[in-house]
């Protein structure tokens, strides 16, 4: 490999990490929204009863996450968990209310057996991966939504989450996030000088000058 070739070969892998340094999250928030379809007698007052002179329960929420994760088209099922953001509550990463209080879910609360997480089908909302156990009027339950489908089931003797109680489901695709705008987070003033990164405008005149300057040496020999 001549001097030329190991020049631009340095130059390619200085504004690759560059560009890759420069990507921070674009934290989102949306709100999305959904409904009831099904109560069984097992219900015990979860409040998820269709209301009259509407077609379904209430069902909806808000969360925040990273748009820079959201896949491309074509990628199929695609889960990200949602995780903890510097100035952001838990009530904002991730709340649901299903019909009225106390059915009401955090990120970050106790008995969550998985996620929560933001569930993506070729680059669009699908809905969510969810597991939430609680008890309400001496009665335990679990709350799982995976994708855009939810249920709520009790004990059975055996001890398994098997009675259905009420199932739903969510809106998803183009128009199942709305509301969307950009999360500002709040940083914390610091007394260390930010360390600079080239921009990419710069890097390119560097590296122009870098290959002008091999060819002139090439010539000469």
């Amino acid at each position: 490999m001549n001097k030329l070739s190991r020049l631009t070969s340095i130059f390619a892998l200085v504004l690759a990490t560059a560009s890759s340094a420069q990507a921070v999250p674009i934290y989102t928030i949306a709100d999305f929204s959904g409904g009831v379809t099904n109560v069984t007698n097992f219900d015990s007052g979860l409040g998820l009863q269709k209301c009259s002179g509407c077609p379904e329960g209430f069902v909806g929420g808000h969360l925040l996450f990273d748009a820079t994760l959201t896949p491309g088209a074509g990628s199929g099922v695609v889960t990200v968990p949602l995780t903890s953001v510097a100035g952001a509550s838990n009530n904002l990463i991730f709340n649901i209310i299903l019909g009225g209080n106390p059915l009401e879910f955090h990120f970050g609360d106790a008995n969550t057996q998985g996620g929560p997480a933001i569930q993506f089908k070729n680059g669009v909302f699908n809905g969510f991966d969810f597991v939430q156990d609680f008890s309400l009027n001496g009665q335990s339950f679990e709350l799982s939504m995976q994708g855009k489908n939810w249920d709520i089931k009790t004990l059975n003797s055996n001890g398994v989450y098997s009675h259905l109680a009420a199932s739903g489901h969510l809106t998803i695709g183009d128009a199942g996030l709305t509301n969307q705008h950009v999360f500002e987070q709040v940083s914390e003033p610091s007394t260390e000088l930010p360390a600079s990164v080239p921009e990419p405008a710069t890097l390119t005149l560097i590296g122009l000058g870098l290959l002008g300057f091999a060819a002139m040496r090439r010539r000469r020999q």
